[in-house]
């Protein structure tokens, strides 16, 4: 039971996150797993304004991909939680 909710969460996670990456234009890598992997230019700066609202990403710069950041995916309201603090940090888009 336990098992097949987590799932059913990381499923439903990872689909929220894709559709919000697309409305965003942000690039991402589409993923199985429980994160996801986003482009978001400088990983380190987003990273750290991300953390200053509450919001733990990580930076992937250690793995040589310094303008994307890993995000776990969590309950649909940390998912959307993060998707808020993340279109606050981006910078503006022309």
């Amino acid at each position: 039971m336990h098992q097949s909710e987590t799932k059913r969460l990381t499923d439903d996670g990872r689909e929220y996150f894709a559709r919000e990456f697309a409305a965003l234009g942000l690039r991402f890598v589409p993923s199985v797993a429980n994160f996801v992997l986003v482009h978001v230019g400088d990983g380190r700066t987003i990273f750290e304004a991300m953390l200053r609202k509450g919001v733990i990403v990580r930076a992937l710069g250690g793995y040589n991909l310094p303008e994307w950041v890993r995000i776990s995916i969590g309950t649909m309201e940390q998912n959307r939680q993060c998707i808020a603090a993340l279109r606050d940090v981006l910078p503006a888009r022309i």
